[in-house]
């Protein structure tokens, strides 16, 4: 398939450098000069096996050469750093090395093993003293970061909600639908994300699962482990930004109030997903380290409170004729029936210079594929058996739902979503210069096809309480149906740019009038997402609403805020 342009990064001269290097110009210098790039205080015998390693493997692997070649002459901070990120490829890439390099920075710290200077992930925006002000009826303190409505879990006639709460810790609390009661929000354990001067980050949201024993687990924290953490074995990329994945379970069945730590999953993974399937068994879904990693999946069987070892899902690969550009994916996996789970991605065309394409952030195309939990088996569209891992090539070929490659549209982020004839689809959020915009591809008759509107936008309007239209709608969500009577929670932005909060009623599920405004605030942002129980039932709905740097999370239910 055809590659999005070149980073404009590399300069001229580097790009002649790669060239150089892939034409095999280079080959008898190789070793020398990947040898020769370790400090003097290293021993003799580590530096020679790590060159025999770089010698044999870069017979048939140019990213050694790639990575050797950006480092700037007469610059020892940057040999340094390359021979830090080609440690890290060596260490990921062929496994053999991990003996040899654990042996030999074993009880060395990173800046023992590594002349570079301590990180730099500030600073930290600091808050005014005086925040704009928010309607009464949250349950968190002030938040800072992206706008994210915490994850959560009906369980009885509870919701138990995680939320990235003050310095990115990890913050529970749950809510009595009959009693309107709240317990917490209790801090449920330490993050290593935004501490110190390190910038707010958003990607270590914590989630939450209740095992067979009613423990609750919350995994929080990563977006690619710390330096001392030593080198990833799962990935070929270094951490550059900081924060653990941790997992803490309750120290007691059904309380939240206190929690453990458990060691059992990687602390250089980004991202968490999860799903508990009808028989019990916990799926945990996380990218095991920055960009140019493999996602994999974590297994907590019924009846047991640790995850099993990882099983990788897809892996990254350098391409073949531009080697510092490495194809990877984002997934997002979706419980879509008691045993499947089903998993769109898109193609991430990512590099090792650390540069982020701004017009869309390499980021290209749909796939779906789906895991049957009964046998841990995936399967494509077509019902074929697919052999894991999955790496570009393979996913182009058994897995791709909508080619973007030579679209304007741009699929920025995706979800895999069920169609009411139980047909596969994934939603994508379709960007362009003009537009931002989810569609859908679904696959109908053997075959893709893309750009369709989601599910019952079409035709769809919405009027305020004096029947004027409104044209920005940011989301609608059905609540309930009695009758041909449907009611629906809505946040749109009214004619003076206003974000509000709704309900709206419709006869028919299409034409839909705005029955009572609950929030109304200018300048703002508001993220919805409705509480659902087991079987679809909406419960409440949870609101993030963002005005400059006052930030709170809210929980409506039965035509109420309800504040902690």
């Amino acid at each position: 398939m055809p590659l999005t342009t070149p980073y404009k990064a590399l300069t001229l001269n580097r790009i002649k450098k790669v060239i150089f290097l892939n034409l095999g110009i280079y080959a008898g210098l190789l070793s020398t000069a990947c040898s020769t790039n370790v400090p003097a205080n290293q021993n003799t015998g580590f530096s020679d096996e790590r060159a025999a390693l770089i010698k044999k493997y870069s017979a048939t692997d140019n990213v050694f050469s790639t990575l050797q070649n950006q480092v700037e002459p007469n610059d020892p901070q940057s040999s340094e750093y390359w021979r830090w990120r080609i440690d890290q490829y060596l260490y990921g890439a062929y496994p053999e090395y991990q003996t040899i390099y654990d042996k030999y920075t074993q009880g060395k710290s990173f800046h023992q093993i590594y002349n570079l200077p301590h990180e730099n992930l500030g600073p930290k925006k600091a808050l005014p003293t005086s925040l704009p002000k928010l309607p009464e009826g949250y349950f968190t303190d002030n938040l800072q970061g992206n706008p994210h409505t915490g994850w959560h879990d009906v369980i009885g006639d509870k919701v138990f909600i995680t939320y990235q709460g003050h310095l990115t810790d990890p913050y529970i609390a749950s809510y009595d639908l009959n009693t309107h009661q709240w317990d917490g929000p209790y801090k449920a354990a330490e993050s290593t994300l935004s501490k110190g001067d390190r910038k707010i980050d958003s990607h270590g949201r914590p989630i939450i699962e209740q095992d067979s024993k009613g423990h609750f687990h919350i995994i929080y924290g990563g977006h690619g482990g710390e330096r001392e953490d030593g080198l990833n074995p799962f990935s070929i990329d270094t951490p550059h930004a900081g924060g653990r994945m941790l997992h803490v379970m309750s120290e007691k069945p059904n309380d939240i109030s206190k929690f453990v730590y458990v060691n059992d999953i990687t602390p250089f993974a980004s991202y968490t997903a999860s799903e508990k399937m009808a028989n019990g068994d916990i799926y945990l879904f996380t990218r095991a380290g920055t960009h140019k990693s493999p996602w994999v999946y974590y297994k907590m069987p019924s009846g047991a409170q640790k995850f099993e070892k990882p099983v990788t899902i897809t892996v990254p690969t350098p391409q073949e004729h531009n080697p510092i550009n490495v194809d990877t994916f984002y997934i997002t996996p979706k419980k879509v029936s008691d045993t499947e789970i089903a998993i769109s991605s898109l193609w991430h065309e990512c590099n090792f210079l650390e540069v982020h394409n701004k017009t869309n952030y390499g980021r290209i195309n749909s796939y779906y594929m789906k895991l049957d939990t009964t046998t841990d088996t995936f399967y494509n569209a077509q019902n074929e058996k697919l052999a894991l891992p999955i790496t570009l090539a393979k996913a182009n070929k058994k897995t791709l739902a909508f080619d973007s490659t030579q679209r304007e549209e741009t699929p920025f982020s995706t979800t895999p979503i069920m169609l009411e004839n139980n047909t596969p689809a994934v939603a994508y959020q379709a960007r362009t210069k003009q537009y931002r915009e989810w569609r859908v591809t679904s696959f109908e008759n053997g075959q893709w096809k893309h750009s369709q509107p989601m599910p019952g936008t079409v035709n769809r309007f919405l009027v305020d309480s004096k029947n004027n239209p409104i044209t920005n709608i940011l989301k609608l969500e059905v609540l309930s149906k009695e009758q041909n009577q449907y009611s629906a929670a809505v946040t749109y932005k009214d004619a003076k740019g206003q974000s509000i909060f709704a309900t709206a009623i419709s006869n028919d599920a299409q034409n839909w009038r705005v029955d009572k405004t609950y929030l109304g605030l200018a300048k703002s942002r508001i993220e919805m997402k409705v509480v659902k129980k087991e079987q679809g039932t909406a419960v409440a709905v949870l609101l993030n609403v963002k005005k400059g740097s006052a930030q709170r999370i809210y929980l409506w239910s039965e035509g109420k805020f309800r504040p902690a």
